[in-house]
């Protein structure tokens, strides 16, 4: 049974978070086994855990739902996006992918990052994430263990309306490299998840 501890969806019984560690979920920490909100709600819906809030029971939609901030926030870009076009600014070629400068508006809601990522777990693979670039997911091959071989894929998730430009698919190629993994791309297009393989050719 986990528990929601300073917001972090946490399994603190030692048995039931060295399973999770075996099965490919969470991250070891010194009260027990963190798990990322993807996780939790992943093995919530197939009922491998639970999760308390206090008292309260969280089931896996809760643990999708978007938190009251971030979506106060996309109604903000969404409706400041109805408004007229202002001058563009010269935007920071230092930005990292994921930032407000790099051409991606708004992270994908988290139903449909739920969506690909049950996808991949479902298809036999293990993600990965990190706390510093949220939507660059670390992606195994079938049947790896994260503590086997290292990663496959690192894949960036974006919104299915995101405008790619040169200058930031250079960035995302750019970490890719730096970590030599293949880069991929992934969004959900009526309902559905897609993904792709971003290459450069060898010359």
């Amino acid at each position: 049974m986990a528990e929601l501890i300073e917001g972090r969806i946490v399994e603190t019984d030692p048995a039931a978070g060295l399973k999770l560690l075996q099965m490919g979920f969470g991250l070891r920490m010194e009260n027990g086994v963190a798990l990322h909100w993807l996780e939790a709600a992943y093995l919530a819906e197939r009922k491998r855990l639970e999760v308390n809030d206090g008292a309260k029971t969280l089931g896996w939609q809760d643990l999708i739902a978007e938190p009251a901030a971030d979506k106060k926030t996309k109604e903000k870009k969404t409706a400041e996006g109805k408004k007229p076009a202002a001058k563009k600014e010269k935007t920071d070629s230092s930005a990292p992918p994921h930032s407000a400068s790099s051409s991606l508006p708004l992270a994908p809601p988290r139903s449909e990052q739920y969506l690909i990522y049950r996808t991949l777990r479902a298809s036999g693979r293990l993600v990965r994430f990190s706390s510093g670039s949220p939507l660059l997911w670390r992606v195994y091959e079938k049947g790896v263990g994260r503590e086997q071989e290292r990663p496959q894929m690192l894949l960036s998730i974006v919104p299915p309306n995101w405008s790619a430009t040169i200058e930031s698919l250079e960035r995302q190629l750019a970490v890719s490299r730096l970590l030599r993994l293949d880069l991929g791309m992934a969004f959900v297009r009526d309902g559905r998840p897609v993904m792709m393989k971003v290459s450069k050719p060898p010359i």
